[in-house]
């Protein structure tokens, strides 16, 4: 008899306990957010206004760290122990070590236990990563065997688009990701930066937009929306916000509301490791190509 299969993520999916819940998604291991000398487990310790509380106290953004093997060995060993087969699709590996990690320990469980665990690359994050998590899941209701849908969701890297809106630069030049001065023209200007991350996990900004907060975010809209009409896949769209006021949150609804071609809009908080790279009004919507 086949073993039953699992699907696994992490924080930096920006899912939350009651998206894996309904979408059958087993388990999601925390990043970690170190402010100053504590360290807390991303989403269940805490949330992206603790890091905005920390950031407006201390001036410092919290800084994330992958987890390591032993991490993962403690994680997929609860489920590895109950006879299960796990798929685990994992943030980029061009930003962060958690995929590398994750792959020792699937190694090291696969010949402790009789399963099997195969980790996915999903090449990106948040709300794109989100994606390939809920349709692993939906293979594994289907009752697709763990190599299967692991190559699959390889395969599904290429339709993931990843196109997000910066809220502004200040937590981009706090955190080392771009000088100060940089940071200082785009606030002068208002600019705020959309950053695009590639099917090879590479992230670029194409394009900027210049206005209010609520203005840049309907250019983005505009534009993302435009790209949905030549490519999108209408079955899901996923949402993302942080730190953001009620009424840009309620702008962002009805933007696709009118819209009104998705047959599903899933809504995300973003995670903290989402939120200490792009600060509060950072925004997405991602889909996924035909």
């Amino acid at each position: 008899m086949a073993n039953k299969v699992i699907i696994t993520t992490d924080t930096g999916s920006d899912l939350c306990p009651e998206l894996l819940e309904k979408y059958n998604i087993a388990d999601m291991i925390p990043f970690h957010i170190n402010m100053g000398d504590r360290s807390f487990k991303d989403c269940y310790e805490c949330k992206p206004a603790d890091l905005f509380r920390y950031f407006e106290q201390t001036k410092q953004v919290p800084k994330t760290a992958a987890c390591s093997p032993n991490d993962y060995l403690e994680f997929f060993s609860k489920y590895a122990e109950q006879g299960c087969d796990i798929v685990h699709i994992s943030m980029n590996s061009v930003f962060s070590s958690s995929y590398a990690n994750s792959l020792m320990a699937a190694g090291e469980i696969n010949q402790q236990y009789n399963v099997n665990v195969y980790s996915v690359d999903s090449y990106t994050l948040t709300g794109a990563q989100a994606h390939l998590a809920i349709n692993a899941a939906e293979m594994a209701q289907r009752g697709m065997s763990a190599q299967d849908i692991a190559n699959k969701a390889s395969a599904m890297v290429g339709k993931l688009r990843t196109d997000f809106l910066l809220g502004g630069m200040n937590y981009a030049a706090k955190g080392g990701r771009c000088s100060m001065l940089v940071a200082f023209g785009a606030n002068l200007l208002k600019l705020y930066p959309m950053m695009h991350i590639d099917h090879k996990g590479v992230i670029t900004s194409p394009k900027k937009f210049r206005g209010s907060v609520e203005s840049v975010q309907n250019q983005y809209y505009d534009y993302v929306l435009d790209l949905a009409d030549k490519y999108a896949d209408y079955r899901r769209v996923i949402v993302g916000y942080t730190g953001m006021e009620q009424k840009l949150i309620d702008n962002m609804r009805r933007r696709l509301k009118e819209y009104g071609k998705f047959e599903e809009i899933v809504e995300c908080k973003t995670n903290c490791t989402t939120a200490t790279h792009g600060g509060p009004n950072t925004i997405y919507m991602m889909f996924m190509d035909k």
